[in-house]
């Protein structure tokens, strides 16, 4: 068998939510803290940094929903934010209460429009309502599913019977969905699954204000009414922005948080390569002899070398490609795939360490361009946050502590004005260490924990591994020193 290395599709899609279908399910991995979120509980949230596949899990959930058989399949509806704000437009307001009966009309609205869709009601314009809040409080303790199916206006045939209702005006003046009791054939679960909530978020009071009344509109519907479950993805750093918004304490017991050990992500790697082989050589025995938890490093040899060069050291490539991608599989799948046509271009049938480090300049300069986007509002803007970065430039790879702390004060603050060093993470900023501990919380810098690495503790700490670092005067970095996180070396000319 020889592999196209150069086949954009050999290790899948950079975006879940663009990959098709049956391809994302032939290489998603499952991991034990994806089960709540894939159970009947009826609320529950998945945060994760960007490419650690949030959007792959709902697209996940959707798919075994859909696929159940007859009267148990439920009514599903994948949406984003933006599908929503069309049904109409949010409030010029920040009253928690307004944002939270916004939030349950368009959810609503939306879980009308699809229960229309799903028996046949055939929409206008005019005939289409969102439910008011008075409407909304008096769905609980009711079945969902029942209350919302019996505000469709007009001509509906149930069962062979046809029943006829008259429009009754709203307090708005829009025609509300009346109502058909007891229409049994319909009485299914709802599931509302709502992906990237925090699209486009910029940490104002208005957006955090915004953002944060989702959860109080979807436990409500969620836990006060029946036949409804709710389902959300939000990145890591947007739910510690709202950390101080009230509400949001009732809301941390649903949450669940998406991190890949270094074992899991060898497997993902490896169920990659085998998915890519059972689409393309499903007669090849590797394609029904071959599992990702039994034989990774088998599959990953079919598109990398055995060993590669780290340090002083000859280590698996599976090693190489999960600490430059960071722990993202989106991030190890670009780096995968730029690696794969550098290959091809010399004419190899495998990956070697030259092709991903030739791949570096450019994969660097992709992942500066994230950690902008993803961060720029815990630090004042895109631009304040460049100019932070750009401060390491040309410096060390690797620093004490007390190094770091003065590397930031020299190389940024003085030369930026300590009067005109943003907020970070909300806060005024005061000295070197919360920007030294904003740095570590966003993966720009990791500790060096080489002289001590094993299984459990790896070469590098990341912050999902130890949160409390950089945080207590008695222990800030547990005998580590702290390094440039690989990835922005080159692009930065450090070495």
């Amino acid at each position: 068998m020889k592999i196209d290395l150069g086949d954009p599709s050999l290790f899948g899609n950079d975006a879940g939510e663009d990959e098709e279908e049956s391809v994302l399910l032939s290489y998603f991995v499952e991991q034990p803290a994806f089960g709540p979120f894939l159970s009947d509980r009826d609320l529950s949230i998945v945060n994760g940094r960007k490419g650690t596949g949030k959007s792959a899990l709902l697209l996940r959930l959707a798919h075994e929903l859909r696929s159940k058989p007859g009267p148990e399949r439920p009514v599903v509806l994948h949406l984003v934010p933006s599908e929503l704000v069309a049904l109409k437009d949010p409030p010029a307001s920040d009253d928690h209460n307004i944002l939270v009966n916004y939030w349950k009309q368009v959810m609503c609205g939306a879980i009308n429009m699809e229960l229309a869709h799903d028996i046949g009601f055939a929409w206008s314009d005019n005939q289409m309502a969102l439910v008011e809040s008075a409407e909304i409080a008096g769905f609980k303790g009711r079945d969902l599913l029942s209350s919302l199916v019996s505000r469709l206006v007009g001509k509906v045939n149930v069962g062979g019977v046809e029943l006829t209702n008259t429009p009754r005006p709203s307090p708005n003046h829009q025609q509300l969905l009346r109502r058909l009791d007891r229409e049994q054939g319909l009485r299914r679960p709802v599931w509302f699954l709502l992906d990237d909530l925090d699209a486009r978020y910029t940490n104002s009071p208005a957006q955090r204000a915004f953002i944060s009344a989702f959860f109080s509109a979807a436990r409500y519907l969620a836990n006060e009414t029946q036949g409804v479950r709710v389902r959300a993805t939000v990145r890591s750093d947007v739910w510690t922005s709202l950390a101080d918004c009230e509400e949001m304490d009732k809301a941390e017991q649903y949450r669940i948080e998406i991190v890949w050990s270094g074992s899991q992500q060898k497997i993902l790697l490896a169920q990659r390569v085998l998915a890519y082989v059972c689409r393309k050589y499903p007669e090849d025995p590797a394609a029904s002899a071959l599992t990702a938890r039994n034989h990774a490093d088998e599959l990953i040899g079919l598109a990398f070398t055995d060993k590669m060069k780290w340090g002083r050291s000859m280590v698996p490539p599976d090693h190489v490609v999960r600490i430059l991608g960071g722990g993202r599989p989106r991030w190890i799948a670009q780096l995968c795939r730029m690696a794969g046509l550098n290959a091809v271009r010399e004419g190899k049938d495998r990956i070697a360490v030259q092709h991903i480090t030739q791949a570096m300049g450019e994969f660097g300069r992709r992942r500066l361009s994230d950690l902008y986007k993803e961060h720029h509002f815990q630090f004042g803007s895109a631009h304040e946050l460049q100019a932070l970065i750009e401060s390491f430039a040309g410096g060390a790879r690797r620093y004490s502590t007390d190094e770091l702390l003065k590397q930031i004060e020299s190389n940024y603050v003085a030369k930026h004005g300590a009067d005109k060093v943003p907020a970070v993470d909300g806060n005024p900023y005061v000295r070197p260490l919360q920007i030294a501990k904003f740095l570590y919380r966003c993966g720009f810098i990791n500790g060096n924990n080489s002289s001590k690495a094993r299984l459990e503790a790896p070469e590098f700490i990341t912050y999902d591994l130890r949160r409390d670092l950089l945080e207590v005067a008695t222990n800030l970095d547990d005998g580590m020193s702290w390094e440039v996180h690989p990835a922005y070396r080159n692009v930065l000319q450090i070495n």
